[in-house]
């Protein structure tokens, strides 16, 4: 019966936890669920790491290739952030072209690492080879609050990539790894951190689930940095100030807790 409700009325389901200081899934209205960070999660990968949002995962992996810089820039490499979220981690994407969400995704992870790294530390040889690192963020399942698993999971995966030594053929001037040099960790000048509220009604409430997400009147995501400088801030309605106030508050505190979490995994890793 209480199934059938929730489906046939979601609101009024939600309301009635909420008039008693609590969420559908037990959680207190500022609670958020458990997170976990699993580092150097594909061996393959230059840096890699996987987060869970209780039932949300993701997957961020980095792998590098040898490319010509730009005219402009020819000393820096690059950066180059990927979204995915295939319709095996919710049905309600699509398969084929990239999903809106997850190129709108993209783009917000972009203008987060905008000037993370020197990106003239990426270059191999001056002027002809640099690295281009592509950060490929994967959605492993969607039970709400993606956008601020996928940043968490790239922040733990950019804190422990290591580039691979390289050297040149004499002969033919070719850029080669070579294995048995010395690595060297990609160095971050900030780690960006997400948080996320969403907005029902007149509460707020922080890492919002899948449902929640599904009847909120609104959602507003916050990113701030280990030095505590606020990165981007995206709403998805027009907010009061005080709900974006009361968000900033609430902020400070979270990237307070996750940035430990992230501190204690990499110094294990």
């Amino acid at each position: 019966m209480a199934d059938d409700f929730k489906i046939a009325q979601p609101k009024q389901y939600q309301r009635l936890f909420l008039k008693d200081e609590i969420r559908p899934d037990g959680r207190a209205l500022t609670g958020c669920r458990e997170v976990k960070i699993h580092v150097n999660a594909v061996s393959s990968a230059l840096g890699s790491a996987m987060v869970c949002y209780g039932n949300t995962r993701v997957i961020a992996g980095i792998k590098g290739r040898f490319a010509e810089p730009t005219i402009n820039n020819p000393n820096s490499g690059y950066l180059i952030p990927n979204m995915i979220l295939p319709m095996t981690c919710n049905t309600k994407y699509k398969p084929g072209y990239p999903d809106d969400t997850g190129v709108a995704m993209s783009n917000k992870l972009n203008t987060l690492i905008t000037d993370i790294t020197d990106l003239m530390e990426l270059c191999v040889v001056p002027g002809k080879v640099v690295w281009s690192l592509n950060l490929d963020v994967v959605c492993i399942n969607d039970d709400g609050n993606v956008l601020d698993a996928a940043v968490l999971a790239l922040s733990a995966a950019l804190t422990n990539t290591w580039l691979p030594a390289t050297r040149v053929m004499e002969e033919t001037g070719r850029v080669l790894v070579d294995p048995e040099g010395e690595k060297t960790r990609l160095e971050l000048k900030f780690t960006p951190i997400a948080v996320t509220l969403s907005v029902f009604d007149d509460k707020t409430l922080p890492d919002p689930s899948e449902d929640e997400e599904k009847i909120q009147s609104g959602s507003v995501t916050c990113c701030i940095d280990d030095q505590s400088k606020i990165r981007a801030m995206w709403s998805s309605a027009n907010l009061s100030d005080d709900v974006i106030s009361a968000a900033l508050v609430y902020v400070q505190k979270r990237a307070s807790v996750l940035l430990s979490v992230l501190r204690k995994v990499s110094k294990t890793s």
